[in-house]
């Protein structure tokens, strides 16, 4: 029977020095944090408060203003679990680079658009890197009155993310409203251009 690796109460010098006892993933996340970078390389989910907020946080406030990257790979996911990252990239104090490593869509997308007007903040991507903006999906099921209510809180949502886009952007609202019922794929010109990136390297 394979051991299971298990990570609390274990070092993180320890960790990484073990890197038999972790899948390549783990191992990588754990060795990168120690250098200040974060690697996002799944869907947000209810994980990405200890996955990344927390780290991202910690780096931030620990005095050392030392530079923090995230390299983001991100198919999508949940925007109410990602949509904090938003406020958390805005109001950075240190130093940060966004890496778009692959694609960052959905919700990826949506993070792109955090730390415009922050000065502390810059997002870059590779030639290939790709982007991804759509309307999401969503499923509700219940009684009439509950469905109702959470149709409008929906529309609440977007309504936000939409001004946020625009306002984080050079994407207009006429724009916006054209392309949100599509699959907006942007290449990583595309991302440049619309303001999403600040370099492609």
């Amino acid at each position: 029977m394979n051991k299971k690796p298990k990570y609390n109460n274990i070092e993180l010098d320890e960790l990484i020095a073990s890197p038999e006892e972790i899948c390549p993933a783990m191992y990588q996340y754990y060795r990168n944090l120690k250098n200040r970078k974060i690697i996002f390389n799944q869907e947000f989910s209810s994980d990405v408060v200890e996955t990344l907020i927390l780290p991202l946080l910690e780096m931030d406030n620990d005095g050392s203003n030392a530079p923090i990257e995230i390299v983001l790979c991100s198919i999508g996911g949940s925007v109410f679990d990602g949509l904090i990252l938003c406020d958390i990239i805005d109001r950075l104090k240190t130093p940060t680079r966004i890496t778009v490593l692959g694609y960052a869509f959905s919700m990826g997308s949506v993070v792109l658009f955090a730390g415009k007007h922050n000065p502390n903040v810059r997002k870059v991507c590779y030639p290939f890197s790709t982007a991804l903006i759509h309307d999401g999906e969503c499923a509700i099921s219940g009684t009439p009155s509950a469905v109702k209510d959470t149709q409008e809180f929906y529309a609440k949502i977007n309504k936000k993310i939409e001004d946020y886009m625009i306002k984080n952007s050079i994407i207009t609202s006429a724009m916006y409203k054209k392309m949100k019922t599509k699959q907006w794929f942007m290449t990583s010109d595309e991302m440049l251009k619309y303001g999403l990136v600040d370099e492609i390297l």
